[in-house]
């Protein structure tokens, strides 16, 4: 679970690991919201706090902008709110894109965000390794069941130091020449075969880039609406891993996909971002 803190004057939304990571994110945000409210005229720096009667003036003008961004911060704490989660935004049901490099570490932190808080973890993914490995470190323990489905084989020489023995684990090998349809039928079958009612399922699929890439346009889009309109079914959050400034036609795809996506979040550092 996270700490979160909306604007309340625009749609910007953060999250972070605990709240003490919270006062950089807001006094910065606040500070472009207020930045006529920072001045500097002889040889000193001065700010007037827009939300009560407070101003400061210093000649130290790094020191000036640290105190503001944290005196903004003091105005921004009621609205933080601790031990959430990104899927609460859409209330465990819906569409989430996320703007990271589906196999690079960047979005380790958000994946293993989403699979800790759900019972059924189904993961679609060209490096099942490194997917067990980000879930055996990052995670206090694994979810009740999680299946991980990949086009090539899982190399268990790879994660030599993980005890599979007693998790509820299951690698599913899919034939790479599968079509987009073969692929969503795979993992309805999945979810048919492993949903408990009631419980929260977490869909990853980190292999959008390549469906994009084999298929048209049309497929490609065809095949996210349909793995979104059957999880709606069960209930749960579609996780897909773009980064659509490595393809055009993975751009173009998510354009058609708009009414589809129910939020975007971009990894930062140690903190998740809302986008637009």
């Amino acid at each position: 679970m996270v700490s979160r803190w909306a604007c309340g004057r625009c749609g910007f939304v953060a999250w972070t690991r605990d709240r003490s990571g919270m006062s950089e994110v807001t006094g910065s945000h606040l500070l472009a919201h207020h930045s006529d409210a920072l001045s500097k005229s002889d040889f000193r720096v001065s700010w007037d706090c827009p939300y009560c009667a407070t101003a400061k003036t210093a000649y130290d003008t790094d020191g000036a902008v640290d105190e503001f961004k944290s005196h903004l911060h003091g105005h921004a704490t009621d609205r933080i709110a601790d031990g959430v989660h990104v899927a609460d935004r859409v209330g465990w049901d819906g569409v989430v894109r996320v703007d990271a490099s589906p196999t690079g570490g960047e979005a380790d932190a958000l994946r293993a965000h989403f699979h800790g808080a759900a019972g059924l973890v189904v993961a679609v993914t060209p490096a099942p390794e490194r997917l067990v490995r980000t879930l055996d470190e990052r995670l206090a323990s694994w979810p009740r069941r999680t299946v991980i489905v990949s086009t090539g084989e899982y190399d268990f020489e790879a994660t030599p130091d993980v005890d599979f023995e007693g998790l509820n684990v299951e690698i599913v090998e899919l034939d790479p020449r599968l079509s987009p349809d073969e692929v969503g039928e795979t993992v309805s079958r999945i979810l048919d075969a492993n949903h408990e009612r009631g419980e929260r399922v977490s869909l990853e699929v980190s292999v959008f880039h390549q469906i994009v890439a084999a298929f048209d346009v049309e497929r490609a889009v065809a095949f996210v609406r349909m793995l979104a309109a059957r999880l709606a079914d069960a209930g749960g959050v579609l996780q897909l891993y773009v980064d659509a400034d490595a393809d055009r036609n993975v751009a173009t795809v998510l354009n058609f996909l708009d009414e589809t996506i129910d939020l975007t979040v971009a990894v930062d550092g140690d903190r998740f971002v809302r986008r637009p």
